[in-house]
Order: C-alpha cells, then sequence, then structure tokens
C-alpha cells in the first residue's frame, strides 16, 4: 500500500472517488418513485370509482380521513401508567408472609486451650460443633471457622463478618370451602 500511496495516479484516483462519495452524500435525496396499488387512497366519493392516482395535494387530506376512521384502543398503552392491581375476592383470605430472617455472626478471636480451637463469636466463646442460631461450626483452622448452614457452607476469617440471609416464605393464599 505504501508504494501505492508514491504514485500520483492513485493518489488522484482516491481524491476523486473521496470527491464524488462526498458529493452522493452531500446531495439532496431524490423523492421516491410513486407505486400505483390496486386500491389508491381517494379523497372523495367519485375517486372511488376511477383507478387514476390521486394528486398530490389531496393526499395529505385523504390520509387525514383515513387516520380519524381507524378505531381508538380503549385501554391505555403507556409502558409508565399506573396499573390497577385487583383486589382478592372475599372468599380468599391471604396471610401476611414473615419477614427475611438473618443471622449475622462476627469472629474477633480464636485461640488454642487444651487441645481445643476456641472462637470468639459475637462475644461468646464457641467451640467445634455448637450453633448461633441457624448456623453451626464445622471445624477450626488458625485462620478462621467453617460454618454450615441450610445454604451449604461459608468460611469466616479473623475479624471478619458473616451474614445470613434467608427470604421469606411467599403470601399463602387460602380458599374458603
Amino acid at each position: 500500500m505504501r508504494k501505492l500511496l508514491n504514485k500520483p495516479w492513485f493518489v488522484i484516483l482516491l481524491a476523486v472517488a473521496a470527491i464524488a462519495a462526498m458529493w452522493s452524500s452531500l446531495a439532496p435525496a431524490k423523492k421516491p418513485a410513486r407505486v400505483a396499488t390496486s386500491a389508491p387512497i381517494v379523497a372523495d366519493a367519485q375517486a372511488q370509482t376511477s383507478t387514476e392516482p390521486i394528486a398530490d395535494e389531496a393526499l395529505p387530506q385523504a390520509a387525514i380521513d383515513l387516520l380519524k376512521q381507524l378505531p381508538h384502543p380503549k385501554t391505555s398503552r403507556d409502558p409508565f401508567a399506573i396499573t390497577q392491581v385487583a383486589q382478592p375476592t372475599q372468599d380468599v383470605e391471604t396471610t401476611p408472609t414473615e419477614p427475611d430472617s438473618t443471622d449475622a455472626v462476627h469472629l474477633s478471636a480464636l485461640w488454642t486451650q487444651n487441645g481445643a480451637t476456641l472462637a470468639l463469636i459475637n462475644n461468646r466463646i464457641c467451640k467445634v460443633g455448637d450453633s448461633i442460631g441457624r448456623l453451626t461450626i464445622e471445624s477450626a483452622t488458625a485462620q478462621g471457622v467453617w460454618l454450615t448452614h441450610a445454604k451449604g457452607r461459608a468460611f469466616l476469617e479473623t475479624g471478619k463478618s458473616f451474614v445470613l440471609k434467608t427470604q421469606a416464605r411467599p403470601f399463602v393464599k387460602k380458599t374458603s370451602p
């Protein structure tokens, strides 16, 4: 490509192509050709029977008339509109959900005493096998403790906190017989 750019005839060819591309992009757009349809839009009842195309000045009024004849939707199609929520019927009772339950633990310290590793969790001395809420201490190492819970296992390092958040049950619908 570098050798071609050193040749004057190639540079002139590129310049002419660039000018032609600019000219075609700046040139005014041509009107699209009018396509004849089998049922042309008409301005009045007399023109309905003829197959001749409609004059350009009558076309906008005919289009406006046709748009006025379109049925209007009964409901709003606004995606941001506030929708009405259906109220439960009298024979269905709903019980409120329980709040999300959380268990938070903070591991402050770890030490070994008489061959057992002890941990200071939430200002309480715990050993392997103890439970704190829904969390159980599975094992302890020098770096932290392994906790087991309903969602699996988690490693808690010294000086860190762990929060187990369990989602509440959904609404319970009761139907009366």
